[in-house]
């Protein structure tokens, strides 16, 4: 998650938007109510919490927040793949033959 990504502001924001009381929101999540202002004052949750809310909210912040924010990951891998294509290639051949030899699986 980036840094600049408050997960209890988006929760608390989406939540606003549900038209549900605070009391309502808890007893769906069957915690305390207390418990609901401190999710909103997080910058984490726990994964099975966040999907309960998600739920309940039916709101998908899984994606929304930790999958979106991870995009620029597979740039990263991509960089590495292309500034070693030739050797990559290579270890496949050398892969294949050895197959075709029957010395690897």
């Amino acid at each position: 998650m980036h840094h600049d990504t408050h997960i209890g502001s988006k929760i608390q924001s989406v939540f606003k938007q549900s038209g549900l009381t605070v009391s309502q929101f808890a007893r769906l999540l069957e915690i305390q109510r207390t418990r609901i202002y401190q999710i909103f004052n997080s910058k984490t949750l726990d994964i099975d919490l966040l999907c309960k809310i998600s739920d309940v909210l039916h709101y998908d912040f899984i994606t929304e927040v930790y999958i979106k924010d991870r995009e620029e990951i597979p740039t990263v891998i991509n960089i590495q793949f292309q500034i070693i294509p030739e050797k990559l290639a290579d270890f496949i051949k050398s892969i294949n033959k050895l197959k075709q030899a029957g010395i690897v699986i």
